[in-house]
């Protein structure tokens, strides 16, 4: 194990045996990267930041292209679970993404 892992790649490691790569580029022709990425169980973290505030991923533009960037993520096969940074690392946060790691293993 990396010796700089982000807690949320350590808790996964932990539960899952699974390794979590940051800023992780899934799609073959698109520069779109997922903010955490299991890439074994092809499920991904997106951490959406400004939500009190009115942030990018909440203005009209920005929504916008984060349904097209989910669609086709979702289209090539990959679980994403969205989430603000004050959640990530909330243990209903964690839940979710090793039930979803579990499904995708399961579903293989």
């Amino acid at each position: 194990m990396e010796k700089n892992f982000s807690p949320l790649e350590r808790e996964i490691y932990h539960l899952t045996g699974l390794e979590t790569k940051r800023e992780y580029r899934f799609h073959p022709t698109r520069e779109w990267r997922f903010d955490f990425a299991i890439p074994a169980v092809r499920v991904a973290i997106e951490v959406e930041g400004g939500v009190w505030n009115g942030g990018r991923h909440f203005r009209p533009e920005g929504y916008l292209r984060d349904m097209e960037k989910y669609n086709e993520a979702a289209a090539c096969g990959w679980l994403v679970i969205r989430t603000i940074p004050s959640e990530l690392l909330r243990v209903k946060t964690i839940q979710q993404i090793v039930r979803a790691c579990r499904r995708t293993v399961l579903l293989a």
